[in-house]
């Protein structure tokens, strides 16, 4: 528990009776900061959050007339549905896959979820046995690591290769993978576009990875959250469309941040009808089904027409993007950053010689400012923070605007 921000010590007395992937874990250092955050704000602290990824949009208005009218009418709201989801939200996800990845796709295949996240934990549970290693990229999200400890797997995690130039992409270490693969590698996780650099992944970086993959017969996971969210004309690749990976591919996808729905906890699970069998195992003696009115906003979601508030939503994000490169190049005595293509995230780098714990810390204590710790991102990470640019510009620019008082006051000390 090296880099948590809590003081775990009451919990020493109690650690042998803790399973080891509960005792090695951690919570994430986005939901330590939001803990501490409202330990502030309940003290009447003003305090302005870059740290939590909630976009700034409501739910699209036609979702909530479906839902209302769903609540009204249909009979059955409150009761389970299927195991695997409702028939008919099933029916509107695998139109959509085809739509976006080209590839064929069934309903048997697909599992609905309680969000990606629990998407991706039932993956870890059925694929990992005890030292199984899966391979990632840092800065990871942090949540994603915790998983496959507390599945008792282990993370191999890989840094990014930044580009030279801010403007410029992420690369992967291709040859790095290759070192890093062994008898007991189960996977690599991609998270494109990535939380929480924002990285868009190149498409011929991809399609040698996926080479590398399937030479070695080990599963891609994927976590594709942000699939919509890319800026500057950048191109897209998702290589879990390159049919060749099939049938040991599992995707993870979510309806919170395309349409607004953060609280509604649904997501889905796509991978190939017989490991989907295992799955359900997980699913029914755990979840039995995702929430049934948060069901009908997802098929309200896939099945209206509301791609102009997505587009709409998407440009203003890119304007947040622009808005906080530009707010943290004026201050190049205390960040740097890389300029993210996708997602609404940054991690940009300070120059300060103190961990990001304290960093952060600082910020919330000092300036009224929440930001995430770059140590929950991976241990090259220590010198940076992230910061969601979810936010509306007026957030955004307040939080900067406290910032800069601050580091002021701080070069005076």
């Amino acid at each position: 528990m090296a880099h948590s921000m809590f003081d775990h010590t009451n919990f020493h007395s109690t650690d042998y009776v803790l399973s080891d992937g509960t005792r090695n874990s951690n919570v994430s250092a986005i939901k330590e900061m939001m803990y501490l955050t409202g330990l502030e704000i309940k003290k009447g602290k003003d305090v302005i959050s870059l740290s939590v990824g909630i976009p700034f949009y409501k739910m699209p208005e036609q979702i909530r007339k479906y839902v209302s009218k769903a609540l009204n009418e249909k009979i059955n709201i409150d009761k389970y549905t299927f195991l695997t989801g409702m028939p008919e939200l099933r029916q509107a996800i695998v139109k959509d896959i085809k739509n976006k990845l080209e590839i064929e796709a069934t309903e048997e295949e697909i599992l609905v979820t309680p969000g990606s996240m629990g998407a991706l934990m039932y993956t870890m549970t059925a694929i990992l046995n005890k030292g199984d290693e899966i391979i990632l990229f840092s800065p990871y999200f942090s949540s994603h690591v915790e998983q496959i400890k507390l599945s008792e797997g282990v993370p191999v995690a890989i840094p990014l290769i930044p580009p030279k130039d801010k403007n410029d992409a992420y690369r992967i270490d291709l040859k790095a993978v290759k070192k890093k693969i062994s008898k007991k590698t189960k996977a690599v996780l991609i998270c494109n576009p990535a939380n929480p650099t924002g990285a868009v992944l190149l498409k011929r970086d991809l399609v040698t990875l996926a080479k590398i993959i399937k030479q070695n017969g080990i599963f891609l996971i994927t976590d594709e959250v942000y699939d919509f969210l890319v800026y500057d004309n950048r191109e897209y690749f998702n290589i879990a469309s390159i049919k060749e990976l099939w049938p040991k591919v599992i995707r993870c996808w979510s309806f919170s941040k395309k349409y607004g729905m953060t609280g509604w906890r649904l997501g889905y699970l796509h991978t190939n009808k017989e490991l989907l069998k295992h799955i359900l195992k997980i699913h029914d003696a755990t979840i039995v089904c995702a929430p049934h009115i948060a069901q009908e906003a997802g098929l309200a979601a896939l099945s209206e027409n509301i791609d102009k508030s997505i587009n709409d939503n998407k440009k203003a994000l890119e304007k947040n993007r622009d808005l906080i490169c530009k707010r943290l190049d004026k201050l190049p005595n205390l960040f740097s950053h890389i300029k993210p293509h996708g997602a609404y995230y940054i991690l940009p780098k300070y120059h300060l010689k103190m961990g990001s714990i304290e960093f952060s810390k600082k910020l919330l204590y000092e300036a009224g400012v929440a930001v995430v710790p770059g140590i929950g991102f991976g241990s090259e990470s220590d010198n940076a923070v992230r910061m969601s640019f979810g936010g509306t510009p007026d957030e955004i620019n307040a939080a900067f605007d406290r910032i800069e008082k601050w580091w002021k006051n701080f070069q005076k000390i």
